[in-house]
């Protein structure tokens, strides 16, 4: 078997290599991004170019022909230049469905999100995937997923010679994880909406590269839910976390989310002000359908993923907090290492890998 993944030497991509490789009918891993995988493994074949190019050279060979493509490459800590994001996401895309259509590839993979559900005030169970992507309560990263499915399954419909399989995982999380849930220790404060606590859903950083596996081993076309068993509330995750928080009124939180986007104040908004629809309204996601049609396990459950993070951030932590000044937290709430030691970049990074220096 031989596969293309588009953004395979990012944070998702590159635990997915790790299981893939040990795959024993693996012939060839081609990686698609702009930057080489943090280690190069056996079976592995790096192609260093922007998903937004020409890709068909990749697939167009009839003799080695790629078997599947997963297309992981997607811009989602958010530019500020949004038709370049959407180059990325929806450019890239365009590009990935032509070179699937020049080699007649017979399987394709999106990993989508579930946040292409939306938001919204009526979500009062989990999602299952045959429900409706509603195009309301959406900021670009989902809207753009909710559209990037509708080419799929479109291209889909036009070559039924190719199986789709579309991945909607809930916010990502573990020791090596970073995003806005997590970046939450390294501000004074995280505003909240006044009267809405949504319970989310966290999966481990092993569980959705091991989901991603099994999916693409199953052949089973259609959408699947990712997300661990158990739910707690947005609040409930930050006070795990050590995060202070600060409540207000949903119409004011927004106008001021895009108040601060606008200004650029990073340390107050890492998102458009319409992102505050997903920590006020719920969007948690069914994951019945991966575990009953495919016998997929998770290892961790939502609160377990938190304490992943926590433990293997622990010693840092406790290094700063020994050198504080006495401000005193909420019992139990560690401190947040600086950003440089956690790795913070000047790159907008992707699930993927493609990426864009701000």
């Amino acid at each position: 078997m031989r596969v293309l993944i588009t953004g395979g030497s990012g944070y998702i991509g590159s635990r997915l290599l790790e299981v893939l490789v040990q795959e024993p009918e693996l012939e060839e891993a081609i990686v698609l991004d702009i930057r080489p995988p943090r280690a190069m493994l056996p079976k592995v074949r790096f192609v260093k170019r922007s998903v937004t190019e020409d890709l068909t050279d990749l697939t167009a060979d009839r003799g080695r022909p790629v078997d599947a493509v997963l297309h992981l490459a997607w811009v989602l800590n958010p530019l500020r230049d949004a038709a370049r994001q959407r180059q990325i996401c929806i450019g890239g895309t365009r590009r990935v469905l032509e070179a699937c259509a020049a080699g007649r590839v017979k399987q394709l993979l999106f990993m989508s999100s579930g946040t292409a559900y939306g938001a919204h005030p009526e979500h009062d169970h989990p999602l299952q995937e045959f429900e409706p992507l509603r195009d309301h309560y959406h900021f670009q990263y989902s809207a753009e997923k909710r559209e990037a499915e509708g080419m799929c399954r479109r291209f889909a419909a036009d070559h039924p010679g190719t199986l789709l399989q579309i991945v909607r995982p809930c916010v990502v999380g573990g020791p090596n994880v970073s995003n806005f849930l997590f970046r939450a220790l390294d501000k004074s404060f995280v505003p909240v909406a006044l009267g809405h606590d949504p319970e989310i859903q966290l999966v481990h950083e092993d569980d959705v590269a091991r989901a991603l596996l099994a999916i693409l081993k199953s052949r089973v076309p259609g959408a699947f839910n990712v997300a661990a068993d158990g739910t707690m509330t947005i609040r409930e995750a930050y006070q795990m976390l050590g995060a202070r928080v600060l409540a207000l009124p949903l119409p004011v939180l927004r106008a001021a989310a895009w108040g601060a986007w606008w200004l650029d104040l990073k340390a107050l908004v890492e998102a458009p002000g319409d992102f505050v629809w997903f920590v006020a309204y719920p969007w948690l996601l069914s994951n019945r359908r991966l575990k009953e049609e495919l016998g997929f396990q998770f290892r961790y459950t939502t609160r377990e993923v938190l304490k992943s993070y926590l433990r293997a951030h622990r010693e840092t932590w406790a290094a700063r907090t020994a050198g504080s000044s006495g401000d005193r937290e909420p019992a139990g709430a560690p401190h947040a290492p600086p950003p440089a030691e956690r790795g913070a970049t000047a790159l907008a990074e992707t699930v993927g890998g493609e990426c864009q220096r701000r």
